[in-house]
């Protein structure tokens, strides 16, 4: 617990430290360019500092929490900035407060020292060898970085436009962001709670949220971004072309995340056959019938 503490304490003074580094970016180049530009630059500095830290400590895992913070910090900021405070730009805040405090807390739970690796990075320096510091910050940084700030843009765009140009409807992005929570949370427990009872690490979950999805914490992810697009699209149509990242963020998730991660199981699950097949992907529908039952 004690190693916890100290590794948690040191994880702090680091993103306090991003934080302070991106808003001065920010506030230097606020008069010069535009304010998305301003505020990319800003992230992506706050991200190569983290990075930076990272080598320090010896683990790529420093940047985890990063992506689960960046947008709620820009966009508090923002408010800040533009000096937009009503109830339209506050709903939004709240919803993305909510996202972001449940996946810190899921980082904090399984975070265990500064010795804490993420398996998919160790995969990575195995397979990147001598260009492994390069894959870590362009790979497992910058990327994720990019993918959410281009997720964000609609929620950045939205802080700064005029109070008349706000609806009700706007509502139904931040409710459907927080559907995406809460999708989150209910698999993220079923899933603890399933490791805990297993017989076998080679078992495969087939409970819950997970009997009709294989993915249902993806799922969530996705929503969450989708949500995002449509905070500001919903009574924008014009502007439909914000929903850009939320869909660069599915793409992520179905071509390089879970391919990736069924990969990797699929090495110590054999039944990992059957549940792809029995299984949707990512929405949560009525099981297919398989050749075997998955156990």
């Amino acid at each position: 617990m004690k190693k916890k503490l100290q590794g948690l304490l040191i994880l702090g003074v680091i993103y306090i430290f991003a934080l302070l580094i991106g808003g001065l970016v920010f506030w230097l180049l606020k008069d010069y360019v535009h304010f998305f530009l301003a505020v990319l630059i800003a992230d992506v500095t706050s991200t190569v500092f983290v990075w930076a830290c990272g080598l320090l400590c010896k683990t790529a895992s420093v940047y985890d929490p990063y992506w689960s913070l960046q947008t709620f910090f820009i966009y508090l900021g923002l408010l800040f900035y533009f000096n937009n405070w009503n109830l339209f730009t506050i709903i939004p805040l709240v919803a993305i407060f909510i996202y972001s405090v449940r996946l810190t807390v899921n980082f904090v739970i399984g975070f265990h020292d500064m010795t804490y690796v993420d398996w998919r990075y160790n995969m990575l320096k195995q397979k990147s060898g001598k260009l492994y510091q390069l894959v870590n910050l362009f790979g497992i940084c910058m990327f994720p970085t990019l993918v959410v700030f281009g997720a964000s843009l609609p929620l950045f765009l939205y802080v700064s436009l005029p109070i008349e140009s706000f609806s009700y409807l706007d509502f139904i992005g931040s409710g459907v962001i927080l559907l995406g929570t809460l999708l989150e949370l209910i698999s993220d427990i079923q899933m603890k709670k399933f490791i805990k009872t297993r017989t076998s690490r080679s078992d495969v979950i087939n409970v819950g949220l997970w009997r009709y999805s294989r993915h249902p914490n993806y799922l969530g992810e996705i929503l969450i971004w989708f949500g995002v697009a449509l905070i500001l699209i919903i009574n924008n149509i014009t502007l439909w072309y914000y929903i850009a990242g939320a869909i660069v963020n599915l793409l992520m998730f179905m071509f390089i995340s879970i391919p990736m991660e069924e990969k990797h199981m699929m090495e110590y699950k054999p039944d990992m056959v059957n549940y792809k097949k029995s299984t949707s992907i990512l929405l949560i529908l009525p099981r297919r019938k398989a050749k075997e039952n998955v156990q």
